[in-house]
C-alpha cells in the first residue's frame, strides 16, 4: 500500500493567517464611519446657522423701525388714505403688536375692503399694507332706499361712495351682518342660469330664512329654507323648462320638502 506524505499545518501558522484576515477593516464600517462624520459636520453647521439666524432675527424683531411704507392692491382715495396712515410710523419703532393693532384699525374703518394684512420687512425695514376691494354679487335695497351689498364671502356691508348695479334682493326683516355661503351660491347660480331661468325678483325672508323667486310670467319658485340652494336652482331650471311646454298659466314650484326628495309643482288660476 502506497503511503502519501501528509503534514498537518501547525497551529501557529493557522493563527497567523487568521490574524492577517482580522487586520483588514471592513468597507461597510468605513462607509458607516464616513456617513457619521459627514452627518455630524452637517448637523453642527445647521445648529450654528440656525443660532446665528435667530440671533439676528430677534435683534431685528425687538428693535424694528419703519424705514419705508407701501400699499398693495388699492388705488385712488383709499390708497392715499392708507398710505398716509402708514407713513405716520416712518422712523419709529413698530412691533408685531403694533402691526395687529393697525390691521384691526383698518378693518373697522374700511368695511368695503377685504384680505387686509400688515407685514414688516425684517431686512429692508418696509411696512407693507395689502388689501382688496370687496366685489359685490348682490344688494339689499332697504325701506329708506339705502343699499347694503353682499360680497363673494357672504359678508353684508355698506359702501356709501358707490352705487353698483348688481342683482337686487328684496329683504323681509333686518339685514344680517353675515349670510350663509349657500345664499351666495344661489345668486351666482341664478346669474349663470338667467337665460334658462329668467326672473324678476328675488326675496329673502331673514326671519324664516326662506327664499322666493318671482318669474316674469307670474310664476313663483319657493326654495324654502336657505340651504342647498345651488342644487335647488339647477333642479328648478330643469322642472320649469318642462312646465313651460305643458302649461300656459303660471305655476308654483315648491321645494319645502326637497330634503325628503319631493318637489311639488302646482298650476295657479291666473
Amino acid at each position: 500500500m502506497r503511503k502519501y506524505g501528509y503534514q498537518r499545518p501547525s497551529a501557529t501558522l493557522m493563527v497567523k493567517k487568521r490574524s492577517a484576515r482580522r487586520k483588514k477593516p471592513s468597507s461597510f464600517f468605513k462607509f458607516l464611519f464616513s456617513l457619521f462624520l459627514i452627518t455630524a459636520v452637517a448637523f453642527g453647521a445647521f445648529i450654528g446657522l440656525r443660532y446665528a439666524y435667530y440671533t439676528v432675527k430677534n435683534a431685528q424683531v425687538t428693535d424694528w423701525h419703519v424705514k419705508s411704507v407701501a400699499v398693495d392692491g388699492l388705488s385712488g382715495t383709499r390708497e392715499k388714505e392708507i398710505f398716509t396712515r402708514a407713513a405716520s410710523f416712518e422712523g419709529k419703532p413698530f412691533s408685531m403688536e403694533d402691526a395687529e393693532k393697525l390691521r384691526q384699525e383698518l378693518v373697522a374703518k374700511y368695511p368695503t375692503l377685504t384680505k387686509i394684512s400688515v407685514s414688516r420687512g425684517l431686512l429692508n425695514g418696509k411696512l407693507k399694507i395689502s388689501a382688496r376691494p370687496r366685489q359685490p354679487v348682490a344688494q339689499f335695497v332697504l325701506p329708506d332706499n339705502s343699499r347694503k351689498y353682499i360680497d363673494e364671502e357672504s359678508v353684508v356691508y355698506v359702501d356709501p361712495q358707490e352705487v353698483r348695479e348688481v342683482l337686487k334682493v328684496e329683504l323681509v326683516g333686518d339685514a344680517p351682518a353675515q349670510l350663509e355661503p349657500s345664499f351666495v351660491d344661489l345668486i351666482q347660480s341664478l346669474l349663470k342660469l338667467k337665460k334658462s331661468l329668467p326672473f324678476e325678483a328675488l326675496e329673502f325672508n331673514v326671519t324664516n330664512n326662506t327664499v322666493t323667486l318671482s318669474l316674469p310670467d307670474k310664476s313663483e319658485i319657493r326654495f324654502g329654507q336657505a340651504v342647498r340652494l345651488k342644487q335647488k336652482v339647477r333642479r328648478a331650471a330643469q322642472i320649469m323648462a318642462l312646465a313651460r311646454q305643458k302649461y300656459t298659466t303660471p305655476v308654483v314650484l315648491d321645494f319645502t320638502f326637497f330634503e325628503k326628495g319631493k318637489v311639488f309643482l302646482t298650476q295657479t288660476s291666473h
